[in-house]
């Protein structure tokens, strides 16, 4: 008998290698030389998050994600160097004791949260400045229970998640914004880059301030281009990783405190002020193509947490 943890990661696992294959193959059939001749100006990605490479089933345990970027001939600002993204996306949150009717077992709430974001991004000469505006539900609304529930009994054949106690239906909007600034301390073909990226969120959904680190090592293009930043417009090869710290000031957070305009669901849980968080990334560009394996780690959000970590795997294709 497979252990249910390691039986999960496969059956999510495969798919991707599938897919990741699948695109391998095309791409290789496509000359590089060609690739570079044509200007790309969009770009639509899948990206999923899940903690089943590290047999966990806790927490934010997945979330999946459909994006697609536009690259702005001119921009707000007459720039060249202006993106718009929309995206859609599910989350999936859970406590770390599954399997109970009783709520009172319960370190957390279920929730599921469904939401449209749409950003803007302008990129100068080493800097980035970014804004995206969130619209989305929370509950049973958003479909994530019903959907792991059928995932757990159907595909992966094990006892199912009882969603008991789910958090009740709300609406939530917010916004984020981020900006950041690298430094380059070595060239290609091995580059090494700095960056320092605060971040704000404020709205119903979340209200933090976050404060990040991020060094970059390997053949990376300039900031305007490169896939560090989810950039479109090149395709001159990048093959590179990351590594990231960050420091994070909570002021809400709606998916384990309720919305605060008001919340009637049977279990809310205080976060924490501060929460610390980390992170590992190997991201490939070749042509059209861009691949992206990450891993995140954050320190316990509430009181009985424990820490947490999750991998991140996304494809885009640009066009």
């Amino acid at each position: 008998m497979w252990p249910t943890g390691l039986k999960k990661g496969i059956s999510y696992f495969v798919p991707f290698l599938c897919f990741f294959g699948g695109t391998h193959i095309s791409m290789a059939q496509e000359r590089p030389e060609a690739q570079a001749e044509k200007t790309i100006k969009h770009q639509i990605g899948f990206r999923h998050d899940n903690d089943f490479i590290l047999l966990t089933d806790r927490y934010y345990t997945a979330g999946s994600f459909l994006t697609y970027r536009h690259r702005l001939k001119k921009g707000f600002f007459n720039s060249e160097n202006e993106q718009l993204m929309f995206s859609l996306g599910q989350e999936i949150i859970t406590p770390s004791y599954l399997i109970t009717d009783e709520v009172e077992k319960l370190d957390r709430a279920y929730v599921g949260f469904l939401a449209f974001k749409v950003g803007w991004s302008l990129v100068s000469q080493n800097s980035l400045f970014g804004a995206n505006f969130l619209l989305g539900l929370a509950g049973k609304a958003s479909g994530a229970g019903s959907f792991q529930r059928w995932y757990h009994h159907s595909v992966i054949k094990t006892e199912a998640p009882t969603w008991v106690g789910e958090m009740e239906n709300s609406v939530h909007y917010n916004l984020y914004t981020r900006y950041l600034y690298e430094w380059q301390l070595a060239p290609n073909p091995f580059s090494i880059y700095i960056a320092a990226q605060p971040q704000l969120a404020f709205g119903t959904r979340d209200m933090y301030i976050h404060q990040e680190l991020v060094a970059y090592f390997g053949r990376r293009n300039h900031l305007s281009s490169s896939v560090a930043h989810h950039q479109i417009g090149s395709t001159d090869k990048e093959i590179f990783f990351a590594l990231r710290g960050g420091y994070r000031f909570v002021g809400y957070n709606a998916l384990l405190e309720g919305n605060a305009l008001g919340d009637d669901s049977v279990l809310l849980v205080a976060s924490k002020n501060t929460v610390v968080y980390a992170g590992f990334d190997f991201q490939f560009r070749y042509g059209k193509n861009e691949y992206w394996v990450g891993v995140r780690y954050n320190t316990p959000e509430f009181e009985q947490a424990k820490p947490h970590q999750y991998v991140i795997l996304s494809y885009t294709r640009g066009f």
